[in-house]
């Protein structure tokens, strides 16, 4: 199994903090900061698309299944039966809920927040909403590159 941090994907990030929040850009990770710009621009809906697009190339990028987006990806490739990438050995019923919570945790990430904000000219986060989701995606991304891709030896 190999995970993404394994891959050599993780960058430096800056300190500094945006807005009045008390968490600080050095605390996002490297595919959420990258949309901060928008972000800081006033562009919130953009930002939070690019945020939650990064996690969805992320994720076919690694499988190299570009058949596969959004909803049908996230499913294929965190499936309960025969995922493409795992979180967790899924060895006990805990690590199978473990598992299965963050398939749907990335299904909303798709569903609720890439294709809403991309399909909608103007969807209107405002700046709190906005922020909330890149942290939410953040998190989403940090827990990927924690993953391991199933190999025959491994499944």
């Amino acid at each position: 199994m190999t995970s993404a941090a394994a891959q050599g994907e993780q960058e430096p990030a800056a300190e500094t903090a945006v807005g009045n929040s008390p968490f600080h850009v050095g605390q996002f990770h490297f595919e959420v900061e990258r949309a901060l710009a928008l972000f800081e621009d006033g562009h919130h809906d953009e930002a939070v698309r690019k945020a939650s697009q990064r996690f969805i190339n992320r994720v076919q990028g690694w499988v190299n299944r570009p058949d596969l987006d959004g909803v049908a990806l996230i499913n294929k490739v965190f499936s309960s039966d025969a995922p493409l990438l795992i979180f967790n050995d899924r060895s006990t019923p805990i690590e199978r809920d473990e598992h299965d919570g963050y398939r749907f945790l990335a299904v909303g990430l798709a569903s609720a927040l890439r294709n809403v904000v991309t399909h909608y000219d103007d969807y209107g986060l405002d700046q709190e909403a906005a922020w909330e989701w890149l942290v939410f995606i953040s998190a989403m991304h940090r827990r990927l590159d924690q993953a391991e891709q199933v190999t025959e030896h491994s499944a």
